[in-house]
């Protein structure tokens, strides 16, 4: 509860529902929402930082009923991910029945029809009493943080937009004179139906849709998507546009501010992430915002830090497709920061795999685990990190240090069988002199002994 007075509702939160974004249900697939799966953290992050007392879960799949919005009455809320293979992944949290118990006086205060989903109802419509996954999926993300307060978890209702808006007015009602400090989450995928091997077919609608309701989310025109074309709705096969409709009535439409944080359409499935809130309470603590400019070899980098700090498979190289205009092979660095400082750097001069996509693998594990001046990377940092690549050119050798130029070229230094290579363009190196001088001490050179000196010239990936 909140012991500072009038309850309120922090944060929004738009968030997909693929099994597969379990670790344990996706397995190797999840490497094909990963831009999904770095938002939904995000997401968690962004609602560990609201510190909220309740968290409230309107999904599409939960108690559907004909004349009114079910919400789940039982004590404890259970379920698990037994269908999908992965019956260990079991959730077992408070019900927050006193809110309940509030938001149903509003909603008769206010004619709005709300319905009590307890052991009778369960029966009356044969509703299982576990449940469903689109409930769990955002709940997991908020588990694996330790966020584990009392829930609230309710379906969504076929009514018409305006009527589902009206809702989010009766919720932030409630919420505030049960003294609340409350998240709600719209659980909901947008399209089924974006390529022609979606699970429900393919429609010219489902890209439409999807670009449409993404365009007037970021534009805050709430508005125009209570006036999306029904039409437009039915043909794209959606599931997430009428939970996302009754979280946004929370908020006066003058007033709300909504952040995307990612969209992509793996699977022939729209996965949109977007946290919804007052412009009054700006979220702190969010480190993630999409950026679909990140280079494959960035993303393959990524992707292979995350999957050995969570103890999963990394990326197969004979599986990765990288641009044509990259080098079959090359020696690579792969550098990792966090909040600006460096977490790790390991490469290699020449390639020592048979192609390049192998090669950031191999460099991007050494990185993240055997670094000697750092720690191995784990997985409660991984929001943290920035990942950037080098692809190393060919070296030449040079005749003097008068043919360096430390933002122009890398070095490196080598005498008796000992080399040292820096990188070009690092912060703090202004010279060449300067540039040699660290190459020698990381090989090992004294300053006096003879050395051969190369230059070569990188590509560098963010």
């Amino acid at each position: 509860m909140n012991e500072n007075g009038q309850g309120e509702l922090l944060l929004g939160v738009l968030a997909p529902h693929p099994p597969l974004l379990i670790p344990e249900v996706g397995r190797s697939d999840i490497e094909k929402v990963a831009k999904t799966r770095r938002a939904m953290e995000s997401m968690a992050l962004a609602v560990q930082a609201v510190e909220p007392d309740v968290v409230m879960v309107i999904s599409p799949h939960g108690p559907i009923l004909p004349d009114g919005i079910g919400i789940w009455a039982t004590n404890t809320l259970q379920g698990d991910f037994h269908r999908f293979g992965a019956p260990e992944v079991a959730f077992s949290m408070d019900n927050d029945l006193e809110l309940l118990d509030v938001l149903l006086k509003e909603g008769e205060s206010l004619s709005y029809t709300l319905r009590r989903v307890d052991e009778s109802v369960l029966r009356a419509y044969r509703i299982s009493p576990e449940l469903d996954y689109a409930t769990l999926v955002p709940l997991y993300y908020l588990q694996q943080i330790g966020i584990r307060t009392p829930i609230l978890a309710m379906g969504m209702g076929f009514l018409p937009p305006r009527k589902l808006y009206q809702f989010g007015q009766v919720l932030r009602r409630a919420v505030e004179r049960a003294n609340r400090r409350g998240v709600v989450i719209a659980s909901g995928d947008l399209s089924h139906r974006l390529t022609k091997d979606a699970p429900a077919g393919y429609s010219p609608s489902g890209k439409i849709f999807d670009e449409t309701l993404w365009r007037l989310l970021s534009e805050k025109d709430i508005d125009g998507i209570l006036n999306m074309d029904p039409r437009l709705l039915e043909e794209a096969g959606e599931c997430g546009y009428r939970s996302l409709v009754m979280i946004l009535g929370c908020w006066p439409e003058e007033e709300i501010a909504t952040t995307p944080l990612s969209y992509e359409g793996p699977f022939g499935v729209g996965y949109g992430v977007c946290l919804v809130q007052s412009e009054k309470q700006p979220t702190e603590g969010l480190v993630f915002q999409e950026d679909s400019h990140e280079h494959p070899l960035a993303q393959l980098a990524r992707n292979t830090v995350e999957a050995i700090a969570r103890g999963e498979a990394v990326p197969e190289g004979g599986s990765v497709k990288l641009p044509r205009d990259l080098p079959a092979r090359a020696g690579v660095f792969v550098s990792l920061r966090k909040a600006g400082e460096l977490r790790g750097c390991i490469g290699t001069i020449v390639p020592t795999q048979r192609d390049l996509a192998r090669e950031v693998i191999h460099v991007a594990r050494e990185a993240s685990t055997a670094d000697p001046r750092f720690a191995p990377v784990g997985a409660q940092e991984l929001v943290d990190i920035t990942y950037s690549v080098d692809v190393l050119g060919e070296p030449e050798p040079v005749e003097g240090i008068e043919e360096l130029d430390p933002e122009a070229y890398g070095v490196i230094v080598e005498a008796g069988g000992r080399k040292g290579l820096l990188l070009p363009d690092l912060e703090g190196i202004s010279s060449a002199d300067q540039q040699v001088a660290i190459a020698r001490r990381k090989a090992g050179i004294n300053a006096d002994e003879p050395v051969q000196l190369y230059r070569f010239q990188v590509q560098r990936y963010h």
